[in-house]
């Protein structure tokens, strides 16, 4: 029974580190500031309960689901941050963002200025919580796993990170209470700056796992070049 205890902290403890929840945080904060507090609080819960899905859907899958398609991780984490550099180019050019707190005052009801669009599922709950990391950590610590009791174990870490997860987030969708527009206006930038910033690493990062072969003549002309740089520097 220790045994599986200590496998149940390991677990929750390695997937909720690769999650990086303050990062999360800080980019939920960010993105929602244009929304009331019934609607932050709405996507915390529904980006979690997304998130949590998949991930235990890959957690009992594994790779199978992946060979089954034909789709290599590589190619998974190209489109993740396709989708993640979009998003931040899409906040950076965005030149109106509401006062939360103004919307909140309103006698609790929701505001009908303009149309929001709903980022609860995507890109907040995929791929922002339940990212590439996120599923390749399941995947291998699944494979870990020693005996159906540990695999159900497993499963309940993962319920339980994501729980966590939604926890934080809505305590943290007051947040924008105490910012000014200023301030939230910044962090929202930022925040696109970051994940397309985080977007362009992930399509690096396909790419380099992807193994594609039109990258290969590009290897060997950087390879030229450190050789051309090594022997400039030996003159």
């Amino acid at each position: 029974m220790l045994g599986h205890v200590q496998y149940l902290v390991q677990y929750f403890s390695r997937l909720f580190i690769i999650n990086c929840p303050l990062a999360i945080i800080a980019i939920f904060v960010s993105m929602m500031a244009p929304y009331t507090l019934t609607e932050r609080i709405r996507a915390a819960k529904v980006g979690t309960s997304v998130a949590c899905g998949t991930a235990l859907f890959f957690a009992i899958a594994g790779e199978k689901f992946f060979e089954f398609l034909g789709v290599t991780m590589g190619s998974f984490c190209i489109t993740g941050g396709i989708i993640l550099t979009l998003l931040g180019i899409s906040m950076l050019n965005s030149n109106d963002i509401d006062n939360s707190n103004d919307m909140d005052k309103v006698a609790g009801k929701e505001s009908t200025k303009k149309s929001k669009v709903d980022i609860s599922i995507t890109p907040l709950g995929i791929p922002i919580i339940c990212g590439p990391a996120c599923i390749t950590t399941t995947i291998v610590l699944q494979g870990e796993a020693e005996g159906f009791i540990q695999n159900i174990v497993g499963l309940v870490a993962i319920i339980l990170v994501f729980g966590t997860l939604c926890l934080l987030l809505v305590s943290s969708a007051k947040g924008t209470k105490w910012l000014t527009p200023m301030v939230l206006k910044l962090s929202f930038k930022l925040s696109g700056l970051i994940i397309a910033t985080l977007g362009i690493q992930m399509i690096f990062n396909g790419l380099r796992n992807a193994d594609l072969q039109v990258l290969k003549p590009l290897e060997k002309v950087t390879e030229v070049f450190r050789a051309m740089q090594s022997t400039y520097n030996v003159c």
